[in-house]
């Protein structure tokens, strides 16, 4: 089993998808449930869970960055070995959790509301139950990717902006508050920026258009472009080169996303390369203004997120045609084409070609065609770990 390791005052970190591979924990007399990466599919088909972003930074780049800020030594590697701490990769990493796992005794199983958080391992001896202290957010489905966006983006700002940066602001934009980072190359003429609800990230080689209106919290992934008159309500967080338009709030845009048009996107998680086509909206509220229920890949069938705001949930390399409608709680796979004009099905699997209200397979050779044309659109390459990654899902759901 290979990992991402940490080294916390010699104490060794093993991220792990599953404590169901840990031996140790056979021994275990009380029922704790572990964590399943399906919980949080379509996000993490091809990906890990380290690899997502809730705020400006990803998993694996809050622990990074924690690393940093307490001179610890990070390192890559496999292995089981007496003293090694291994860690959920489903939990959002936070000082007092690092301290926490780096007092953890021999045997220790660490928990929160039955679920299992870090586990100091040891081939034989007792282990010992031990609940966190502090409260700790946790991925336990796609909803919270964008319910916890607001919070982590305040939370990586504090990391990461060690200074206000408004200096090459140009007084044509209007800026309201103190919370902003606003980094080199950014280019902003006649914006409106608010602040005075959560802090403003704007990253390297961003461009704002006029008539923008941007509410924090609120990151802007390096390179990413806002289109005129676009309304950004706050709690959104957009990848590189990325694009913007319409109105946005409560959401996860990825990297290489477009959604640069008229229409709402709101509540809602979208995956990197997608793009929205001109018009595309979502629901986030039901007429009923009953609780949204979603598809849940680990339990094949709906589930009840207890949200009355919830949209939708677009994997990797999917995209709309114009005047998309997609409702409440809507779950798209990755590498599918919607092009329908009525409102889809509730759940779309992937590789789906959506069309005249018909669904079927989309052809593999035709979309890897396509893939390597986007991403030569871009000035990047399609990296041969992906095609055959992509190639496996495939032949497994098709």
């Amino acid at each position: 089993m290979s990992g991402f390791f940490c080294y916390f005052y010699f104490v060794k970190i093993f991220f792990v998808d599953c404590f169901d591979a840990v031996r140790s924990l056979d021994k275990l007399t009380f029922p704790l449930a572990s964590f399943d990466k399906k919980s949080l599919y379509p996000f993490t088909f091809i990906k890990s869970c380290l690899d997502l972003r809730v705020g400006i930074l990803t998993l694996r780049e809050k622990w990074q960055q924690l690393a940093i800020t307490f001179d610890l030594e990070i390192a890559e590697g496999d292995g089981i070995e007496d003293g090694a701490i291994w860690v959920t990769k489903h939990v959002i990493p936070t000082v007092a959790l690092i301290q926490t796992i780096s007092n953890l005794q021999i045997g220790d199983v660490l928990s929160q509301d039955g679920t299992i958080i870090a586990f100091r391992y040891h081939k034989e001896g007792h282990l010992k139950l031990k609940k966190v202290e502090d409260d700790l957010y946790l991925l336990r489905g796609v909803e919270d990717l964008f319910l916890l966006t607001g919070t982590e983006i305040a939370n990586d700002f504090k990391l990461l902006a060690k200074r206000t940066s408004i200096a090459s602001v140009s007084s044509t934009n209007q800026l309201l508050g103190t919370d902003f980072y606003i980094a080199d190359q950014v280019k902003m003429d006649c914006a409106t920026l608010n602040s005075t609800c959560g802090p403003i990230y704007i990253d390297e080689g961003v461009t704002i258009m006029e008539g923008a209106h941007l509410r924090g919290p609120l990151y802007l992934g390096k390179g990413a472009v806002v289109k005129m008159g676009a309304t950004i309500y706050g709690n959104v967080s957009v990848g590189r080169q990325s694009v913007v338009g319409g109105e946005v709030g409560n959401s996860i845009i990825g990297d290489f996303s477009a959604k640069g048009h008229h229409g709402y996107l709101g509540c809602s998680v979208i995956g990197d390369w997608c793009n929205l086509g001109a018009g595309t909206s979502n629901s986030n509220l039901k007429n009923n203004l009953k609780t949204v229920s979603i598809y849940d890949y680990k339990l094949g069938g709906l589930r009840d997120t207890g949200l009355l705001k919830c949209g939708i949930f677009m994997g990797d390399y999917t995209r709309t045609g114009i005047n998309s409608s997609l409702n409440t709680g809507t779950v798209i796979g990755i590498a599918s084409m919607l092009a329908d004009t009525s409102f889809y099905a509730k759940f779309v699997p992937s590789f789906a070609w959506v069309f005249n209200g018909d669904t079927q397979v989309y052809n593999f050779d035709k979309f890897m065609a396509y893939l390597e044309t986007l991403y030569r659109s871009k000035h990047e390459q399609l990296p041969e770990r992906l095609k055959r990654e992509l190639n496996q899902l495939n032949k497994k759901y098709n």
